[in-house]
């Protein structure tokens, strides 16, 4: 197995690992915390949040530039290689000092506005929260530069291990403090503590392993003006991804008085997000290709083929989830929070399906970095947030929930379907038909016939968790029956061969 495959695999052991923690450790600080301090860690958690809003991206303008760079070989082209990182950290200081200012003035304000739901020790304890967790996002930043030289050096197993790393020993540290009734503090100092090694490692592997060293040789307009309309790019979508993931919720919070139905409808937010997670993981390990591929200007078939490849990988995991949860969410819900939420499958299913339009196709999102033309997803995305808030407001008022449900699915479906699908179709050339018939092409007809022939299982056995893990089980293999028999290509099928040959020679 190659950098890219070993890289996949760490990055979906720390999806898993991830969920993991929300799983299982989330009740053990609930009960060791208490109710109090643990929400008043989450609140300290959301009210920090927006200052992450302040990366630039620069780890996406370091790997380019590196790649870049790194083609020509040559010592005018290392010369602005280390530029361009010194350049990347230069900026990355300026929004530190904007992130500390920020957060000050933040600080001071947590009496004010959580004065009247904690008591004057909470809210101490709230402000000493809240600075570990500013300290958490400016190191994460400053790893921001060191994590490009990672990824535009294609080094995608250490990257990806040190996510692993970041996630595996918070969950060790918090179990292990959890169990000696450390408090809320100590709690949240772990993330400033795991962000500092982050750094250092990241640190250090760059620059004395990969030799990838800043050098500031001359201040070069032209490429701040680059990392400012990038960077914007970046805070404007995060801004607007904010908007977007929390709009419904408000709007819904704000239009409904039952609030089981907000419950109801946060818990199918909730498995919509990991699904997007899962099936996007793997979609920043192709920025390097993609860069080499710009700068040789290749034509529209050939970022054709580029995002067909990996989106036919994605497709087989948005197919299995989509197919699988039609059939067993139902159990899913049932086991998780209850059948009184169970509206929450057709709000899930109803979101997942135009979702998958962008996730099967989002190796262009690296194509977009690459050709620093991020800018007009950024747009795209705050014209879906627009329709999203007009059409779920009006929809509530006359279908309830299902308007907001509406609202996201038409919002994406103008949004991915048609805006950046002609964007792609106009300025890259990339041939739309083709892309996605490949894409799907022997995966839908797997994942119809399996789902088909699944569909007993879904009446005949149990709904309990055993009935549930057999469920799925059972559709997994023979959905992976359908993809060996006519879903893969020659070219996949040969991969897995050469995958198992590999674990048969290691054995």
């Amino acid at each position: 197995m190659n950098q890219k495959q070993w890289g996949i695999v760490f990055s979906y052991l720390n999806l898993i690992a991830g969920i993991f923690v929300n799983v299982f450790i989330t009740p053990l600080m609930i009960v060791s915390l208490g109710d109090v301090h643990f929400s008043l860690y989450k609140v300290m958690q959301s009210f920090a949040g927006p200052l992450s809003m302040f990366n630039l991206g620069i780890s996406t303008i370091v790997a380019r530039s590196i790649v870049t760079c790194n083609e020509i070989n040559d010592c005018n082209a290392k010369r602005e290689k280390q530029n361009t990182m010194a350049m990347a950290l230069i900026s990355t200081l300026v929004m530190v000092v904007i992130v500390c200012i920020a957060g000050i003035i933040m600080l001071y304000l947590i009496p004010n506005i959580y004065g009247g739901s904690y008591s004057s020790e909470d809210i101490d304890i709230g402000q000493k929260i809240f600075i570990a967790f500013i300290g958490s996002t400016i190191f994460h930043m400053l790893t921001d530069a060191f994590s490009g030289c990672l990824l535009g050096r294609e080094k995608f197993v250490f990257s990806s291990f040190i996510q692993l790393f970041r996630t595996a020993l918070r969950l060790l540290l918090w179990f292990v403090l959890l169990k000696m009734g450390i408090g809320v503090i100590g709690i949240a100092c772990v993330d400033l503590l795991i962000s500092f090694v982050v750094l250092v490692m990241s640190g250090i592997y760059a620059v004395f392993i990969l030799k990838e060293t800043p050098h500031l040789y001359y201040f070069d307009i032209k490429r701040i003006k680059e990392i400012l309309l990038f960077g914007f790019s970046i805070l404007l979508q995060a801004i607007i991804n904010q908007v977007n993931n929390n709009a419904d919720t408000m709007i819904l919070g704000s239009c409904v008085e039952d609030k089981v139905i907000i419950t109801m409808y946060s818990s199918a937010l909730t498995i919509y997000s990991l699904y997007n997670s899962l099936i996007s993981v793997i979609s920043h390990f192709f920025l390097p290709k993609a860069t080499r591929l710009v700068n040789c200007n290749a034509s529209g078939e050939e970022l054709t083929d580029f995002v067909i490849a990996p989106g036919r990988f994605q497709a087989v995991l948005a197919v299995a989830c989509i197919f699988g949860f039609a059939l067993f969410g139902k159990n899913f819900i049932s086991i998780w929070i209850g059948d009184k939420y169970i509206d929450s499958y057709w709000v899930t299913l109803i979101l997942m399906i135009p979702v998958t339009i962008p996730l099967v196709e989002n190796a262009m999102i690296s194509v977009l970095d690459a050709s620093l033309k991020r800018i007009y997803r950024s747009v795209t995305l705050a014209i879906m947030a627009l329709i999203n808030v007009v059409v779920s407001i009006f929809l509530i008022r006359v279908i309830g929930f299902w308007g907001a449900a509406l609202g996201t699915v038409i919002s994406l479906i103008v949004g991915h379907g048609f805006l950046m699908n002609i964007y792609y179709s106009k300025t890259f050339q990339l041939n739309i038909s083709r892309m996605f018939s490949s894409i799907f092409k022997g995966i839908l007809p797997a994942g119809i016939v399996t789902a088909v022939l699944c569909i007993p299982l879904a009446i005949f056995l149990p709904n309990t968790i055993l009935g549930f893990i057999v469920k799925c089980v059972s559709f997994v293999l023979v959905y992976f029956l359908f993809l060996l028999l006519f879903g893969f290509n020659a070219s996949e099928k040969n991969k897995i061969k050469r995958i198992i040959k590999w674990k048969h020679n290691e054995s």
